[in-house]
C-alpha cells in the first residue's frame, strides 16, 4: 500500500506499508500530517513486476474542527409564484431536491408567506432537503434588497403594519447618523432596521446583489457596501449569485479586496432564481455549508463562522468556480468529485417523488417515506465510514 501525498506535482513523496490480509479484510493504520487529498494505491509484488495498474482510492484528511462538521449544498435565495417566480412555491422545492441540494429558502420579494405554504405541504413528509422560511425584504421609500434567511416571521409584513410609525422613526434615526461621505444616512437607518429585525425574529441578514446593474447603475454604491460591513450591519454578504459574469465579477473582487484589508466577511452563493425549469436556471449560484447539522441555528452559525464556500457556474456549462478560504475550496473540490455525484444521483428520485407528492400523488408520499435519511446515511458511509 502506498500513500501519495496531492501536494506533490511531478515527483510524488511515496510512503510504503505492507499488509497481509487477515480473514478477507486488509486493514492498515496510518498518520496523515497534513489536511488534504491523498491516494491510497494498493498492489501486489506481482501486480508490480508486471506492471498492472494498482486499486487507488481517495481520502481527505482533516483537522478536528472540519471533520466535525458536514458538507450541506444549499440555496439562500430564490423566488418563487409568490412574486416574479415562473413555478410554485412547492414545485420549486422539489426541482432543488431533484438537482442535488441539500437545504433550501423560499424568499419572494415583499412576501414570507409562500415560504410558509412550501413548509406547510410538506410537513407531514421526511424529507433529504430542509426548507427554510425567507423573503426578500423591502420599504418603498428607498431602494433596499436585504434577504431574510429563516426568520420565523415576516419584517416585510411588520413594516406594512406599521409603516407611518417606522418611517418616522427612520427618519429621526438618520438626522442622528455621522455616515461617512456616500453614505446616505436614511439608507443606512433603514438597513439597520431591517438587519435588526431579521435577527429579532431568528432570521440571518444577507446584502444580495450588491453589484447588480439596474438603471444604469449598480444596486449599492461602493462605499455603502463597505460601511455596512465595517459597521456589522449584515450577517453575510451574497458573493455570487444569478447575475452576468461582470456582475459576480466585480463583487468577487470587492470581496477579495477586503479581505486584502484584512476584513473578513462571511459569505454565502445564491441563485436569485425566478425559475428552475429548466434547471439551468438557477445552477449560477449556490453555496456549501460545513456545519453540525441542517438546523437554521447550525447553518447560520457555520456562516457566520466562516465555514461556507460560493460556488458559481455559468448557464453555458462552464466548470463550476469555488470562492472562500483556501482550506474549505480545496476540500469542496474534493467532495465535488468523490462526494455529490453519489449524493446527487440519489437526489433525482426524491426530487421527482416530491413534485408527484406536491400534485396530489399518495403513493409518491408513501415512496418517500421510505427512502427519508438516504443522502444522510451516504454521507455517513462515504466521509465517516460508518457502515448503515
Amino acid at each position: 500500500m502506498e500513500c501519495f501525498d496531492h501536494t506533490w506535482i511531478s515527483s510524488p513523496k511515496l510512503d510504503t506499508v505492507t499488509v497481509r490480509p487477515v480473514n478477507g479484510v486488509l486493514s492498515v493504520t496510518y498518520v496523515f500530517d497534513e489536511e488534504q487529498e491523498w491516494t491510497l494505491s494498493v498492489t501486489t509484488q506481482a501486480d508490480r513486476e508486471a506492471k498492472k495498474r494498482p486499486l487507488e482510492f481517495n481520502i481527505y484528511s482533516l483537522m478536528d474542527d472540519l471533520y466535525g462538521r458536514n458538507p450541506y449544498r444549499g440555496d439562500l435565495h430564490a423566488h418563487s409564484t409568490g412574486s416574479d417566480g415562473k413555478e410554485d412555491p412547492v414545485i420549486v422545492a422539489a426541482n432543488y431536491r431533484k438537482e442535488g441540494f441539500d437545504f433550501f429558502a423560499l424568499t419572494d420579494h415583499g412576501k414570507w408567506e409562500p415560504s410558509d405554504e412550501m413548509l406547510k405541504a410538506y410537513a407531514d413528509i421526511p424529507l433529504g432537503i430542509k426548507l427554510f422560511h425567507g423573503e426578500e425584504v423591502h420599504v418603498p421609500n428607498i431602494w433596499i434588497h436585504v434577504v431574510n434567511f429563516g426568520s420565523n416571521t415576516s419584517v416585510n409584513t411588520l413594516y406594512r403594519e406599521n409603516a407611518e410609525e417606522i418611517d418616522a422613526a427612520m427618519r429621526e434615526k438618520a438626522l442622528t447618523l455621522k455616515t461617512p461621505k456616500g453614505v446616505d444616512p436614511l439608507e443606512y437607518a433603514y438597513r439597520k432596521w431591517i438587519t435588526e429585525e431579521i435577527r429579532r425574529a431568528g432570521g440571518m441578514a444577507i446584502v444580495p446583489h450588491p453589484y447588480w446593474i439596474h438603471r444604469q447603475s449598480y444596486n449599492m454604491s461602493d462605499r455603502a457596501l463597505e460601511y455596512v460591513f465595517e459597521t456589522g450591519a449584515y450577517d453575510a454578504f451574497e458573493l455570487v449569485g444569478g447575475q452576468s459574469v461582470h456582475e459576480n465579477n466585480v463583487q468577487i473582487a470587492f470581496y477579495q479586496e477586503q479581505r486584502a484589508k484584512g476584513r473578513q466577511i462571511p459569505i454565502v452563493g445564491s441563485s436569485d432564481s425566478h425559475g428552475t425549469d429548466p434547471a439551468s436556471y438557477f445552477g449560477v449560484g449556490r453555496s456549501v455549508v460545513f456545519a453540525k447539522d441542517m438546523e437554521l441555528e447550525s447553518i447560520c452559525d457555520a456562516v457566520k463562522s466562516f465555514y461556507s464556500v460560493a460556488i458559481e457556474q455559468q448557464p453555458c456549462g462552464e466548470e463550476e468556480r469555488v470562492y472562500g478560504s483556501y482550506r474549505l475550496v480545496k476540500y469542496t473540490r474534493f467532495l465535488m468529485d468523490h462526494y455529490f455525484p453519489s449524493h446527487d444521483e440519489l437526489c433525482v428520485e426524491e426530487g421527482v417523488l416530491m413534485r408527484e407528492y406536491a400534485l396530489g400523488d399518495e403513493l409518491a408520499g408513501d415512496a418517500l417515506r421510505k427512502m427519508a435519511c438516504r443522502t444522510e446515511k451516504l454521507m455517513k458511509k462515504l466521509l465517516r465510514g460508518e457502515k448503515s
